[in-house]
């Protein structure tokens, strides 16, 4: 009952960290809980850098018993609690809870980024499951033709009407699809494989869902890369401000109070109470590298800045080549529905010839068997197509804000 109950608490605060129905139902437990404590990571480290400019509070106690050469005793306790305090950095301070903020913005975005790539694998491996299965299946008629045809071949060559070239052909035809049938069913292992890592769905009977094309600009706006490189680069913005402010003057509170005591034993030198002490501190830091260090911080702000530049060209790119390629595999649909019907018909005059006794049935079922070849061919694309639908739907992050 603990581990249900756990179980439904990962749900639970993935949800809430905007993980989505889908998302959940892809990955294994295991995956969500490496991603659940991911999130626990960079909460964490926000929280420790949003608050590290805070100065500590220094505890100390301490007990001395003394004895000097001339036979004098004395002992002393204390019990301190001492801060120096920076109360101006000129503008580091806040630069540091910038920074802070933005870090924690990219790891946010860095981590929904890695969810949904891992859902991408995942998802698209179910694809190339099913896409194999389609093309296993295709082969198979396809080996079923080059049965019959080498039967014939055979046939015709114990006749003497062609000659053993025709029926080599047809035997190296088969093997060939035999060899290709062989590497098919090797990928369809292999994206079992590649679900396993990430997934307990059995791909046989997982019900695939389809996707919406994402239009170009939200395609660009929701993009995972953009935003992450964005985050990225304000990051590095808010790091050059905290180098730059790392040279300037820093104003410190300094102060201490505690209680003390001192007994001399044989003078009257006895002491005990309260103390304390509270200044200011003024530093200029001087350093023959500050301007090197800066200029390096700069530039690394101003690649980020340029990469986001660049990433957007790339995935402009990118977007385009994926609708190109789903025109041409509806174009490829099309043209071979309308292909269906023409079997059809030969179907039909081939099927009264068969009835009538001047056609055999090897003719019927070879035109069967390319008819269902064809069909195949429309759910692979139709496969290609859904696999680039969920390639730029996992770019985007619509489904975790």
């Amino acid at each position: 009952m603990k581990k249900i109950n756990n179980f439904y608490l990962i749900l639970f605060l993935l949800f809430n960290t905007a993980l989505y129905s889908k998302s959940v139902e892809l990955l294994s437990k295991e995956k969500q809980e490496l991603l659940l404590q991911e999130q626990k990571r960079y909460e964490s480290e926000h929280e420790k850098l949003q608050n590290n400019w805070i100065a500590p509070l220094n505890l100390n106690a301490s007990y001395g018993y003394d004895k000097s050469a001339n036979d004098m005793y004395s002992d002393s306790k204390k019990i301190q609690a001492s801060i120096s305090q920076d109360i101006f950095r000129s503008g580091g301070i806040t630069y540091a809870i910038n920074y802070a903020d933005a870090k924690k913005r990219a790891d946010e975005i860095g981590l929904f980024k890695d969810i949904s790539s891992l859902n991408e694998n995942v998802f698209l491996s179910l694809l190339g499951y099913k896409k194999s299965n389609y093309e296993l299946e295709q082969s198979t008629k396809k080996l079923a033709n080059y049965d019959i045809e080498i039967f014939i071949k055979r046939q015709l060559y114990s006749a003497g009407k062609v000659d053993i070239t025709e029926l080599n052909n047809a035997l190296m035809s088969k093997s060939s699809e035999q060899k290709n049938y062989a590497l098919l069913e090797a990928n369809r292992a292999n994206f079992r494989l590649e679900i396993s890592k990430s997934s307990d769905i059995n791909p046989d009977n997982y019900p695939l869902y389809s996707f919406e094309l994402v239009e170009e600009d939200s395609y660009l706006k929701d993009n995972f890369d953009l935003q992450y490189t964005d985050a990225q680069s304000k990051t590095y913005q808010q790091l050059y401000n905290i180098t730059k402010s790392s040279y300037l003057p820093t104003l410190s509170i300094n102060g201490s109070t505690g209680y003390q005591s001192y007994d001399p034993k044989e003078r009257l030198m006895k002491y005990d109470g309260s103390f304390y002490s509270a200044g200011l501190s003024l530093n200029i830091p001087l350093s023959y590298n500050a301007s090197a260090t800066k200029e390096e911080a700069k530039a690394i702000f101003l690649k980020s800045s340029a990469d986001l530049q660049d990433k957007g060209r790339s995935l402009k790119a990118s977007y385009a080549q994926s609708i190109e390629l789903i025109k041409s595999y509806k174009r490829y649909i099309e043209i071979t529905s309308k292909n269906l019907s023409l079997y059809d018909e030969l179907i039909s005059v081939i099927q009264s010839g068969v009835d009538m006794g001047y056609k055999t049935g090897y003719d019927l079922q070879t035109l069967k068997n390319s008819k269902d070849i064809e069909l195949y061919n429309i759910k692979i694309n139709e496969i290609n197509i859904e696999l680039e639908l969920a390639k730029l739907h996992f770019s985007t992050n619509k489904d975790y804000r």
